[in-house]
């Protein structure tokens, strides 16, 4: 008899660990999972674009201040907590041995030499604020070494995906998952776009990925400005609005993804100022969450160590999610 390469075992490996969570229940996604109970329950958290652009912004991953960050998450009734592995640049957050090896880059080259992630879960964990994590659904788009080394077409935008690209990106992505395991809660996939081929396949390659590092990790696929259940896949809806005042759940189930949106505290992603006033914050999540629904709020980070700790909020925005944090759970 033929004897097995390895990448065939690792084909093996991957139909037995899909078959068994699937079919025993461990990584349903799909109608009213009820791994998303802890997310309802918490009613709205924070996220941040904490994204590298450059060598030098790379070296600010060393000198992030995850207690000083953890601290004001706490100070504001925050029950988890979103950050982003990477995005467009080509930068990460965290080490990845996969990603390295496909591109070619070297250790601390493009991928940080600290764990952010895990130095952070440990600091949230003590003060009971769950961690999820943000990733593409392709590698950076403004990195042609990156798209090339993955196979896809070279430029400074979303390239068409297929599965056979979706196998390696879930490489990269299992590598974080399984490192992590029930240390990261959920993950917030972006650009999920059905004009690029983005689809149900795709959608449960990466879901598989994630779960096999955390069978209970909730994940989500967003198709853009919408609140929509966008896959089978998923858990929650990514919700990604805009202009979200007016917009309000009927109730915690969406086609049975968990309810939930996702916005911009400041006038854009990222930013630290503010658009609307507190008052106005706190009447549309306490709206929200009392229909069901949760909400995820975007704060923009510190990258100036001489205007504070990297990494922390401006007090302008904390005010703002503390009137929320009033109005939601009758607590200053």
């Amino acid at each position: 008899m033929r004897t097995l390469g390895m990448r065939a075992w690792q084909a093996v490996g991957v139909w037995f660990v899909a078959f068994f969570l699937f079919h025993f229940g461990f990584a349903e996604a799909g109608t009213n999972n009820p791994d998303t109970d802890w997310f309802h329950d918490a009613k709205y958290g924070v996220f941040m674009h904490f994204l590298p652009g450059n060598a030098s912004q790379l070296w600010l991953v060393e000198r992030f201040d995850v207690d000083a960050v953890a601290g004001q998450l706490s100070e504001m009734g925050a029950k988890y907590f979103v950050i982003t592995l990477g995005q467009n640049s080509g930068y990460f957050i965290s080490p990845n041995a996969t990603y390295e090896r496909m591109t070619g880059y070297k250790r601390g080259e493009r991928c940080s030499v600290r764990d952010l992630p895990l130095d952070l879960y440990e600091v949230l964990k003590s003060r009971g604020i769950r961690l999820m994590l943000y990733l593409p659904c392709q590698v950076p788009n403004e990195d042609a070494r990156a798209q090339k080394a993955f196979g896809l077409a070279v430029g400074k935008k979303d390239q068409p995906i297929d599965v056979v690209f979706a196998a390696k990106w879930a490489e990269v992505i299992g590598e974080w998952a399984r490192r992590y395991g029930e240390k990261v809660s959920g993950w917030w996939f972006d650009g999920g776009y059905e004009h690029i081929g983005f689809n149900e396949a795709i959608a449960a390659k990466y879901a598989l990925a994630v779960k096999e590092g955390n069978a209970r990790a909730i994940v989500t696929f967003n198709p853009g400005v919408r609140v929509i259940r966008h896959t089978e896949a998923e858990d929650y809806t990514a919700g990604e609005l805009n202009e979200p005042l007016t917009v309000i759940p009927n109730g915690r189930w969406l086609n049975g993804s968990q309810w939930h949106a996702l916005t911009y505290v400041g006038t854009n992603w990222g930013k630290r100022d503010t658009r609307y006033t507190g008052e106005q914050w706190a009447a549309w999540v306490s709206a929200v969450t009392a229909r069901g629904g949760v909400v995820t709020l975007d704060m923009g980070p510190n990258w100036d160590s001489s205007a504070g700790p990297i990494g922390c909020f401006s007090e302008a925005q904390i005010g703002q999610v503390k009137a929320i944090k009033a109005a939601v759970y009758g607590q200053r």
